[in-house]
């Protein structure tokens, strides 16, 4: 039965692939991906000869289109994102619903996600969270996001990229306080970081290490866990 394979990928190490999509990946008719360059070096690197085409946020609506058409005729398609978990703040999820809505199989294959790995060594309490992935950019939206997260009182995770997190971890400590964050980057990388400490700490080794705010920032936050004093 002809499906679609929605296919978590590696968020920086290449080695973090499983078993199970390298073996779905080989054998799918074609892999649509978010970005054909960056998903061509993980085939490269396991010799996945897989036809590649794009599927990302400005293409979506047609290109799911066809993608659904070739499943309907028995072909098998993989959905991959950049990076980790596709449809986790990637493009993906019009593809699914238009699957099911056509009852087409929709098979997840799961693997490496930047907001599980942050979480899996922040320290925090992980037994509820909120995930918020990426805030608006415009300063009183994210604020008032914000303000409503500090009333769920539940640990929260949210991506930011490195250029504008300064920003951001200002609003946090005007909304929250000096609470206790979780800063990690180049997950899985050779120069990861995974901090957890008082949120004004954060804030001050990044004034003194400016290759802290390079690349994809994911922060998960206790609003419940103040810092010491």
């Amino acid at each position: 039965m002809s499906a679609l394979y929605v296919v978590a990928t590696p968020i920086g190490n290449l080695e973090d692939i499983t078993i199970r999509a390298l073996k779905v990946m080989r054998q799918a008719d074609f892999i649509a991906c978010e970005d054909t360059r960056k998903t061509r070096i993980l085939t490269s690197r396991y010799h996945i000869k897989t036809r590649l085409i794009p599927y990302h946020e400005y293409n979506k609506k047609s290109a799911a289109e066809g993608i659904v058409a070739s499943i309907l005729k028995d072909k098998n398609v993989v959905l991959v994102s950049e990076a980790g978990t596709p449809l986790i703040s990637d493009p993906g999820s019009y593809l699914v619903r238009l699957c099911l809505e056509k009852g087409i199989k929709v098979v997840p294959i799961p693997g490496p996600s930047s907001l599980l790995a942050a979480l899996s060594a922040s320290g925090l309490d992980t037994s509820e969270f909120t995930f918020i992935g990426f805030l608006p950019k415009k300063g009183g939206k994210r604020k008032k996001l914000l303000a409503k997260l500090k009333e769920e009182k539940r640990v929260f995770v949210l991506f930011e990229p490195g250029r504008s997190v300064e920003k951001l971890l200002e609003d946090i400590n005007e909304i929250f306080g000096n609470i206790k964050i979780c800063y990690a980057k180049e997950l899985t990388k050779i120069y990861e970081s995974i901090e957890t400490k008082d949120l004004k700490d954060v804030m001050a080794e990044i004034k003194r290490r400016p290759e802290l705010i390079k690349g994809e920032i994911t922060i998960a936050a206790d609003p419940l866990l103040p810092a010491k004093i």
